[in-house]
């Protein structure tokens, strides 16, 4: 390779990496407009800076160079009499849009960056960022906290909420009757599985403040009659006698001993003939640079820096699942970026 190719390449490399380690203004930018609700004073259309600025109660040359920089994230759009309006990616910002990522935005820009900015203090301990600063790897600090426990479970409704619909068409009740779904939160998935199974009943099982917004997504789903919510914790117990349990993005929230254990209380629950199904970003054999292998490193990073949990490969799954007494069954299914691992009795 010729010198002037070589420092293209250098040129090229460098480029992308600079792009990667200044990502973090992508982050708080977006967090700083949901945060001063910007998406809210544009949803009625196009406005100037000033008229902003004066709704949001910001400085307005420093609001001014907030929505020059959405313009440039392709959030906003500027027209030639200096009037601003969101983009079609912006309006999903908006907190009454049907698909709104505002919450998980917040989330991302707020409490989670603090602690990745502390990642490499988690790496090096293997402690998360809860445990370093006197708290432990639960989700106990919500119970105390309204606010941020609503901030949390809107953010986890609406990443849930697009992918429902294909986990509940991946989802195979077999004769199954009664679905029970253990740290289901608002009831998104088990919702669109009731709703796409209408001879199913349902148990949703979680926290008290998790379950505070499922009475509504049962009801706007038409399948509140064949459901009920039970409050608990899955380390205690589970609710008995489902044929079929659900474990939508819990086990990787925690270490091998406790998704050991979140798996025997199921165990100890199911009916005969009973099922686990457990639904998780699965960890390929080799890391690529697929968006796939991206999303499962950010994952596992986040859970390292905020729980203490892990993503893990299939067969590592296989073996917890072997400690709970349970097999895990040929044939994985798939929905987007999840795995579905079933698993039954020994």
């Amino acid at each position: 390779m010729s010198a002037a190719m070589q420092a293209f390449a250098v040129d090229g490399h460098r480029a992308r990496l600079l792009e990667l380690i200044n990502a973090h203004w992508t982050t708080q930018a977006v967090h700083a407009a949901c945060q001063l609700h910007v998406p809210e004073r544009l949803a009625s259309g196009p406005a100037t800076s000033n008229d902003i600025a004066a709704a949001t109660g910001c400085h307005a040359p420093s609001l001014l160079r907030l929505l020059r920089a959405l313009v440039a994230l392709g959030l906003c759009t500027e027209d030639e009499d200096g009037r601003y309006a969101l983009a079609a990616a912006g309006e999903l910002l908006r907190e009454d849009h049907p698909h709104s990522v505002r919450a998980w935005a917040l989330l991302v820009g707020g409490v989670a960056c603090r602690r990745w900015a502390e990642l490499d203090q988690s790496v090096s301990t293997g402690v998360s960022h809860r445990r370093r600063h006197g708290g432990d790897d639960s989700f106990e600090e919500l119970a105390h906290s309204r606010g941020a426990a609503e901030q949390f479970h809107r953010a986890m409704v609406e990443i849930t909420r697009p992918m429902a619909g294909a986990l509940a068409r991946a989802v195979e009740p077999g004769d199954a009757r009664l679905v029970v779904d253990v740290g289901g939160g608002s009831g998104e998935l088990l919702a669109a599985v009731l709703a796409r199974h209408p001879r199913l009943r349902g148990v949703l099982f979680d926290l008290p403040h998790g379950l505070e917004a499922a009475p509504a997504v049962l009801e706007r789903a038409g399948v509140a009659e064949r459901c009920r919510c039970v409050a608990g914790s899955f380390f205690d117990q589970v609710p008995e006698g489902g044929d079929l349990y659900l474990l939508k993005s819990v086990l990787h929230n925690w270490d091998d001993a406790r998704s050991v254990q979140i798996l025997r209380r199921c165990r100890e629950a199911m009916a005969p003939g009973g099922r686990v199904l457990a639904i998780e970003r699965l960890l390929p054999e080799r890391m690529g640079t697929s968006a796939c292998d991206r999303s499962v490193a950010r994952s596992d990073l986040n859970m390292l820096v905020a729980l203490g949990g892990r993503e893990r490969r299939t067969s590592e799954y296989g073996a917890l699942f072997a400690q709970a007494g349970l097999v895990l069954r040929p044939g994985v299914g798939a929905a987007g970026e999840f795995g579905i691992l079933q698993a039954g009795a020994s």
